[in-house]
């Protein structure tokens, strides 16, 4: 009896072993990872301090964030080997930005490393160099580019907007202002290359240019108050051919409408003024952004018609595309296909450091920026952190002027 106890026990230790031998096998070695970020090259100071860097797993979705020390570096402990979009960003006020800049003036910071690799067993760091705007103006708060069908789900709905909030204490005029959409595929495979402008990080280039009417103090657009440019400024949800589940552009909603004049298609609605096209090689039926994810940018210039106009490098095309310079932009948002998307970013990281991205196409979903909270007479202030990332967020329906 005693030798049969001891060969099951000696049993019971030997399958203990081999079950952690196969939990220690099968365990994945996780990365401490440092990331060190300085200020522009004009700041009086390198290393910099106070900076938030979140790093998100491109495909667990799962973020990690640290902020830097006075040596300007963050340590991240505990990270899975794999793809990872890292965001770094820091609000400076002006009493912080006096020192710095030899100005008074707020000023947001950012930087990024999109589909940055981080391998196992990697004692690596990553080196981050921000870039910067001045606070407040003009910005995005909603963009609805993902569209909608008709009920049958047949027809494509042309009901995309554009709304623009007055971030500001100040009124604003809408008059000259520019939108654009930006050259470069959302990444709609694997297979799609990134833009032959990427490399370009003092330019964005339109693939079309639209700009809003006015002498110069035509449209104001009081503190905390936006305007809204529609594709097609109708009801979309009572019209015939559209969608109770769409969006009301009608009168009283759009400001202003994009109409492509030479259309056989399109709708004008006399009620509401229309964009003055500046670029438009290709209009097409209707001016339509990728319902995968459009880049987007707002402008002012005091001549658009004349900024130079460009071939993408390393591709065979003749299209031209307009080129705008970083210093005329007012406001830039990305958005993609997918999480994975990140390498086929189309806007300098000055402009815009993130994107952001619908769960599918035609499915109503809108994006939104996040509200920062409320200011003087209680005017909401969104936030802008020159991030679309993290200033926008997906909502289940376009909510415009809500």
């Amino acid at each position: 009896m005693k030798k049969i106890l001891q060969q099951v026990v000696a049993c019971l230790c030997a399958v203990t072993l081999l079950l952690s031998a196969c939990k220690k096998d099968n365990e994945v070695p996780t990365v401490n990872y440092t990331v060190k970020v300085t200020y522009p090259v004009t700041y009086t100071k390198s290393a910099a301090a106070g900076v938030k860097v979140t790093l998100t797993n491109s495909v667990t979705n799962t973020s990690t964030s640290a902020v830097t020390n006075e040596e300007g570096v963050a340590t991240l402990n505990g990270l899975l080997p794999g793809n990872y979009q890292v965001i770094a960003s820091r609000d400076l006020t002006a009493e912080e930005a006096l020192p710095l800049t030899g100005y008074s003036v707020a000023v947001y910071l950012n930087a990024s490393a999109l589909n940055h690799v981080i391998q196992a067993n990697s004692t690596a760091s990553l080196d981050l160099v921000l870039n910067g705007s001045k606070v407040g103006g003009l910005v995005f708060k909603e963009v609805f580019y993902a569209g909608t069908k008709t009920p049958g789900g047949t027809n494509y709905l042309i009901d995309q907007f554009y709304e623009i909030y007055n971030n500001s204490t100040e009124v604003m005029y809408a008059d000259s202002l520019c939108l654009a959409d930006i050259q470069g595929n959302p990444a709609i495979s694997s297979s799609v290359k990134p833009t032959g402008f990427q490399s370009d990080v003092n330019n964005a280039y339109a693939r079309n240019v639209w700009m809003i009417p006015g002498n110069g103090k035509t449209y104001p657009i009081e503190p905390g108050k936006s305007i809204i440019i529609a594709q097609t400024a109708i009801n979309h949800k009572t019209d015939p051919a559209g969608n109770p589940n769409s969006v009301d552009l009608g009168k009283g909603i759009s400001d202003f409408e994009v109409y492509v004049a030479s259309s056989t298609r399109d709708v004008d609605n006399p009620d509401v003024p229309n964009m003055i096209a500046i670029y438009t090689p290709t209009p097409g039926f209707y001016w339509q952004t990728y319902v995968f994810g459009p880049s987007m940018i707002i402008f002012k210039h005091p001549n658009p018609a004349s900024l130079p106009q460009l071939m993408e490098p390393g591709t065979t095309a003749t299209t031209l595309y307009m080129q705008v310079p970083n210093a005329n932009i007012i406001d830039g948002v990305d958005f993609l296909a997918n999480a994975t998307a990140g390498d086929k970013k189309r806007l300098p990281v000055a402009v815009d450091a993130g994107f952001k991205y619908a769960s599918g196409t035609y499915n109503g979903e809108s994006m939104v920026r996040k509200s920062k909270g409320n200011g003087t007479n209680g005017r909401l202030i969104y936030q802008d952190t020159n991030n679309t990332t993290d200033d926008f967020k997906v909502v289940p329906q376009a909510t415009p002027k809500k």
